[in-house]
């Protein structure tokens, strides 16, 4: 099983790419909140924010680390998440964190932990 048979390896696509340009280079992890899609919106993404980024600890077992500088928070980086959760919402890479009835949490993996490697050696 290669490392592009994983789930948790995000293939390198122009989807995964735009979250990237978002937020710093070393960004592993990033966790987004979008607005619930409704039928006023017709049930589309339209809102969404990205909250944090974050990287793989150097073991498994341990928090992630988040990273100082947090994602750009303009009107561009609300719509580049509206559009990757439009699509690939329900992508290996992409996990529901929390759902409320005003908003969901993701948390969409950018890179698989480096652990993962070891095993491959």
């Amino acid at each position: 099983m290669g490392p592009y048979a994983s789930p948790a390896q995000p293939r390198r696509t122009p989807a995964v790419d735009t979250l990237r340009a978002l937020v710093p280079d070393d960004a592993d992890v990033i966790r987004v909140r979008a607005a619930t899609p409704t039928a006023a919106t017709n049930w589309a993404w339209t809102q969404a924010e990205v909250l944090g980024a974050y990287q793989w600890p150097p073991c498994p077992g341990e928090p992630l680390r988040p990273l100082d500088s947090t994602a750009d928070d303009s009107t561009h980086a609300g719509l580049t998440v509206c559009e990757f959760l439009a699509t690939h919402q329900y992508a290996g890479n992409v996990r529901l964190v929390r759902a409320g009835d005003a908003t969901y949490t993701f948390s969409i993996i950018l890179s698989r932990p480096r652990w993962e490697d070891w095993d491959e050696t």
